[in-house]
């Protein structure tokens, strides 16, 4: 899950990431286990017991964005979201905020832009250990006129995350209005 804001006076992009793992892809990963442990102590990474649970926890964060009157869109890649799409509802979120995000070459406005907010410092990230790893994993590949983030050819790392990014700043480049307006009070 990546969660972008714009902050009302600076316009900046306001950045945030976290991630699920089942304790079964901790125990398969065991090379990776100490640094997923370390993601958790950190809050950036959540390891669950049951399946369901993570999609329930991201519906959670959903539903909060959604009472506070923050949440425009939902960019999710429209393969294989059914649970999502569940816990959603079941959270009460409307379907006509979840917007399907093409992947693939699709993807490349984004990446680009996302490139570029960072360098101006228009999208500011949380410094996340999570995030920095998910990077690492990803290689870009050119393919045509377009390009592509995969993962690395050792396939152990993961890169859901950093994708997720992509498809929030897919969502905030149509410049969002805020739900929420502003209303200064002045005292005479």
């Amino acid at each position: 899950m990546y969660v972008i804001g714009r902050d009302r006076e600076t316009r900046e992009w306001l950045g945030w990431g976290h991630a699920w793992a089942h304790e079964t892809a901790v125990v398969r990963r065991k090379s990776e286990a100490s640094r997923f442990q370390d993601f958790v102590a950190c809050g950036d990474m959540t390891i669950v017991r049951r399946v369901g649970d993570d999609t329930a926890e991201v519906a959670e964060y959903v539903r909060r964005i959604h009472e506070a009157e923050l949440l425009e869109h939902i960019g999710i890649d429209p393969s294989g979201v059914g649970q999502i799409l569940d816990s959603l509802a079941e959270a009460g979120i409307p379907d006509g905020i979840v917007v399907g995000i093409s992947q693939g070459w699709k993807l490349g406005g984004a990446i680009k832009t996302t490139e570029r907010k960072l360098a101006e410092g228009v999208l500011v990230h949380g410094g996340q250990p999570l995030m920095a790893w998910c990077v690492g994993n990803a290689r870009v590949e050119p393919k045509g006129n377009a390009i592509l983030i995969t993962k690395q050819a050792s396939g152990r790392g993961k890169i859901d995350p950093l994708m997720a990014l992509f498809n929030a700043v897919s969502l905030m480049s149509l410049n969002p209005e805020p739900k929420k307006k502003a209303y200064e009070v002045f005292f005479i």
